[in-house]
């Protein structure tokens, strides 16, 4: 449930970014360790270097997994959602005025940032409906299928592999269900043959339409 489809990165490393990569601070959090939370620090923009952060909402006891920032993935800590780090993360970050500034100074980070923003945006609409029409079964489908297209492996045999390196109850928070719920549908689509699991946090996924049409994702 990556947020974004392209490498921020990859642009920072080209010369009209030159003055925009330098404002950037480098800085590294242990796992587990919160990258931002709400009303606590100043606003800032931050772009993934190295590791992954799952961002989430929590109210009283409850949290709310909206999806997972991996290399190259730009945010904000103003959202009003927590950050935290799922294993060892590097990160960039520049106050928003800061950042701001070098926008409007260079047409090319502005039109680059317009891009990365509008793939925010649409991601963001793809999770509220998938939270407010699908099932969990359908939403978990969709986890996998979209990690399948854009980060997916071939498999020696044919399919295509998987490597969340997430836990059942990690996947449960990203889908907004019980570690049970979700644990029963892993098994089900296994039986079924849809997926298979070789190891913890990998999976295989044998058929990938086959897959979506499972999950309504192809009519």
């Amino acid at each position: 449930m990556k947020f974004l489809k392209e490498n921020l990165l990859d642009h920072l490393q080209r010369p009209e970014f030159a003055d925009l990569h330098a404002s950037l601070v480098r800085r590294t959090l242990p796992k587990g360790a919160f990258v931002s939370q709400p009303g606590v620090g100043e606003n800032r923009i931050f772009i993934v270097k190295k590791g992954r952060a799952r961002v989430y909402l929590g109210y009283e006891a409850k949290e709310f997994n909206l999806g997972i920032l991996t290399k190259g993935d730009i945010y904000s800590t103003h959202t009003g959602t927590f950050v935290q780090a799922l294993d060892e993360i590097e990160v960039l970050v520049a106050d928003v005025e800061t950042f701001r500034r070098k926008m409007v100074g260079d047409p090319e980070v502005t039109k680059a940032m317009v891009r990365v923003l509008g793939n925010i945006l649409n991601t963001s609409f793809s999770i509220i409906d998938g939270l407010v029409f699908k099932d969990v079964n359908a939403r978990l489908v969709a986890l996998l299928a979209n990690e399948a297209r854009r980060h997916g492996s071939p498999g020696d045999r044919g399919g295509v592999i998987v490597r969340l390196d997430l836990s059942v109850e990690q996947v449960a928070r990203l889908v907004g269900s019980s570690r049970q719920t979700v644990s029963t549908l892993l098994n089900d689509l296994s039986r079924a043959g849809l997926i298979q699991r070789p190891e913890r946090g990998t999976f295989l996924i044998p058929d990938l339409s086959a897959l979506e049409s499972v999950g309504g994702m192809r009519q």
